[in-house]
């Protein structure tokens, strides 16, 4: 259209004959050039009056009609007779559009396109681009009627309204939107969106022209049905005063220009922000209320002593203000994280703890009790203690850091025909052996009963038991042959010993099992453990104490034995367990990972030191305080931390895989194992009281017996390991406490599918409660006689 050339000589008669209003309008003077005859009785004028300047017939409308008749003028020219386009519009009775004269007619509704022409004029060839109006419809007086109560009801809505094109330029609003844009930003002719959200602050952490740029895409590319957000308005007229509002943003069409637009409404929310705020704050006191109640009914147990080391206390506190509890952070809490840092020679462990014990052993904790547990797990390294030359001949002398390892090469007792006996046993497993095996699932075992039906082999005959039927085996390629040769070596590598021995390394295994298959590790909605790690866990028990010496590390080390010199006081025993199994691995004649892919040995053998060197108690409170963090940064230890806090949960925000696993990252993986392995460890704490009681006897024993290597070594005797004086018997409600029950409850928080563990562990600590009380009862019948 906008390249046709109207010639009124020669057309003007075509569209006389026209019904319908036709005329051509000059934006640039703002007049009418020409009309049909039906266009000036649409007006009721005459031809003189049709074609007067407009401007001056506008002298009765208000200056926000005239503001808009001019911007619409304006988008004439530009859209039609600039870029040729054609728009649309509507008109009713008394709205000032161009090229429109005032209506006679009291009630009209029309419907008009402006399209673009080119006028030739008379015999002269000047030309001029024009619009030509043409009126396509009138609407019957009863739309007209629903249209006007329609603008009126919009227009004193109380929820503000606006029209924004693509460019945010504003296109119209009621009246009371108009009146709000007016206050806050004065007599600003050029409103906009991005002006009109920079008023406020955006509810979160996007700033107002990111919000800008959100609700564009959002509308315009995303082409969302509808866009909200919040927004913080500060008062003008009361200030230190605000107000929520909520724009909600839907799609639409301006019907002029018929071009994309977007409608924003917006409304006061305050008083729904106020009532979220009240029920979060009502939410808050009843999750309290039932924690209170959850903990009278169970509650959750607290340590003697402050077990918090400062890493937790420093996290604990940030914790409160990252949740927005400022008001909960006491000034006294905040001098009490920051003398804890300053005092600490460990940031991982307690704060102080030789010092809380020996306090407690006044008290709570006899001092004896207090004593061995300060040698079990403080780090604080004993001071060596001169010996005499005189050593019994079971004592190697200090200074010769390989005399202890001569075991390591030591030939290998296992047969072939004894491999292939274990072998052929597992196809067809005796009767009572079967029976003690199908109970390996289960929360509580009796490791000494699989010693009785296996003869002598619970370790080697669980193992091998264990690796086919979770597939092991054939997942990994392994040699049976050498696979059951290395698993005999290594049950032969475990000592007499009354506690650390191989029935104990068979008890580990299956706790372990338990705690992996049934306590949450294998889930099928994460990786904690998968084969390689299941294998790296079947392993670490297997070898966690192989070729233990029978006393424990601060014996070699104030010796100075071989092992102690060789690991420079380090974790000896830990270290040797690995070292020696994974010597005997890599021979060529144990050797039954040789087909595994180098990748998964590497990742085998890291999970398997990291386990194993986890064992050694020293390391217990930096482990624990680490599993604690690490489990409640990821949302899934209460913010409690050590076994103080709540029984609530918070939702774990691991990332998901495309599969729908939660992705675990390696050093959370590696914690998990290092932890599960520690409880397995501890594992006959959970076993049944007769079996527990068992246990704890030889484990007296065992310590006994380094007592008596004291002696004869002209030692100082370790804390109750003095035969003539009572043994560990009397330290197990103190090793409970501060030891057992804290990490068990720690792990299922983490894996509340371990809780069975928990209550079993629960169960014998009150036993030993009994017992003490009982004890103490004794003694003081007799003190009074």
């Amino acid at each position: 259209m906008g390249d046709q050339v109207l010639d009124l000589a020669v057309q003007a008669q075509v569209f006389e004959i026209c019904a319908a209003p036709i005329w051509i309008y000059d934006s640039t003077f703002s007049v009418n050039v020409w009309g049909n005859k039906a266009a000036l009785e649409l007006f009721g004028v005459d031809e003189a009056s049709f074609k007067a300047a407009q401007v001056e017939q506008l002298g009765s409308f208000t200056p926000e009609q005239l503001r808009l008749w001019k911007k619409l003028n304006a988008q004439v020219h530009q859209d039609v007779e600039v870029e040729k386009k054609e728009i649309n519009v509507t008109v009713t009775t008394g709205e000032p559009v161009p090229g429109f004269l005032k209506l006679e007619k009291a009630r009209v509704v029309l419907k008009a396109s402006y399209r673009a022409i080119r006028l030739r004029e008379g015999s002269s060839s000047r030309e001029r681009d024009l619009t030509l109006i043409q009126v396509t419809a009138q609407v019957a007086p009863t739309v007209e009627d629903n249209q006007l109560r329609l603008v009126e009801m919009c227009n004193n809505h109380p929820m503000f309204q606006f029209l924004f094109d693509e460019s945010g330029k504003l296109l119209a609003a009621n009246k009371r939107a108009m009146c709000n844009m007016r206050e806050h930003l004065g007599s600003c002719e050029n409103y906009n969106l991005q002006n009109y959200l920079a008023i406020g602050e955006c509810d979160g952490s996007l700033g107002p022209d990111e919000m800008y740029k959100e609700a564009m895409e959002a509308i315009f590319v995303l082409e969302q049905p509808c866009h909200r957000f919040p927004q913080l308005r500060w008062s003008k007229r009361h200030p230190g005063k605000y107000r929520w509002v909520l724009y909600e943003m839907w799609p639409s069409i301006d019907p002029v220009s018929q071009q994309k637009a977007v409608l924003v409404c917006e409304q006061n929310i305050s008083q729904v922000k106020a009532l979220e705020e009240q029920i979060k704050k009502q939410n808050e006191r009843l999750e309290a209320q039932l924690e209170e109640a959850l903990a009278q009914r169970d509650p959750v147990h607290k340590p003697a002593i402050d077990i918090d080391t400062p890493a937790d206390k420093t996290l604990k506190l940030l914790d409160k203000i990252m949740r927005g509890k400022l008001t909960e952070v006491t000034p006294r809490e905040a001098q009490e994280v920051r003398d804890a840092i300053i005092q600490a020679g460990d940031l991982r462990q307690p704060v102080n703890f030789n010092e809380q014990l020996m306090k407690n052993s006044q008290t709570v904790l006899d001092s004896e009790v207090s004593q061995s547990l300060i040698q079990l797990l403080s780090s604080r390294r004993p001071a060596k203690i001169k010996e005499e030359d005189d050593e019994g001949e079971d004592q190697p002398k200090p200074g010769h850091p390989n005399q202890d390892l001569r075991h390591i090469y030591a030939r290998s007792n296992v047969t072939q025909d004894s491999v292939r006996a274990l072998i052929a046993m597992h196809k067809n497993l005796p009767d009572e052996v079967l029976t003690v095996l199908q109970r390996i699932d289960d929360w509580q075992f009796d490791a000494f009963k699989l010693n009785e039906v296996s003869g002598g082999r619970p370790l080697s005959l669980l193992s091998y038991a264990l690796m086919k039927h979770n597939g092991l085996v054939d997942k990994f390629q392994m040699d049976d042959h050498r696979l059951v040769k290395f698993l005999m070596r290594v049950e032969d590598g475990y000592p007499n010993n009354p506690y650390h021995n191989r029935i104990h390394a068979a008890d580990v295994l299956q706790s372990l099992h338990v705690l992996v298959v049934r306590g949450g590790l294998k889930a099928p909605d994460h990786t904690y453990c998968d084969d390689v790690s299941l294998a790296s866990c079947y392993l670490s028990a297997i070898i966690h104490d192989f070729e233990h010496k029978g006393v424990n590390n601060d014996y070699l080390i104030r010796v100075s034995d071989g092992l102690a010199v060789l690991y420079n006081d380090r974790s000896p025993m830990e270290n040797h367990h690995l070292a020696a199994s994974f010597q005997l691995m890599n021979s060529d004649e144990y050797n039954f990972l040789r087909k595994m892919h180098n990748k998964q040995r590497e990742t085998l053998r890291k999970q398997i030191i990291e386990m194993v060197l986890a064992t050694d108690m020293k390391q217990h409170f930096a482990i624990h305080s680490m599993f604690q963090a690490k489990m409640q940064l990821n949302g899934t230890v209460p913010s409690g931390g050590n076994g103080s806090g709540g029984k609530t949960m918070r939702s774990s925000p691991h990332s998901t895989s495309q599969d729908g696993h939660k992705v675990v990252d390696e050093d959370q993986r590696s914690l998990v194992l290092q932890v599960a392995l520690k409880c397995a460890d501890l594992g006959h704490l959970a076993s049944p009281r007769i079996v527990h009681k068992k246990w704890v006897q030889y484990l007296e024993e065992e310590f006994f017996r380094q007592g008596d290597r004291e002696k004869q070594n002209n030692l100082s005797v370790s804390p109750l390991m003095d035969r003539d004086k009572n043994g560990i018997s009397k330290s197990q409600v103190g090793f409970f406490d501060i030891v057992a029950l804290p990490l068990f409850q720690s792990f299922a928080q983490a894996f509340p599918e371990a809780t069975p563990m928990l209550d079993a562990v629960k169960d014998n600590y009150a036993m030993w409660r009994e017992e003490a009380a009982v004890y103490t009862n004794a003694n003081s019948a007799r003190s009074s006689k």
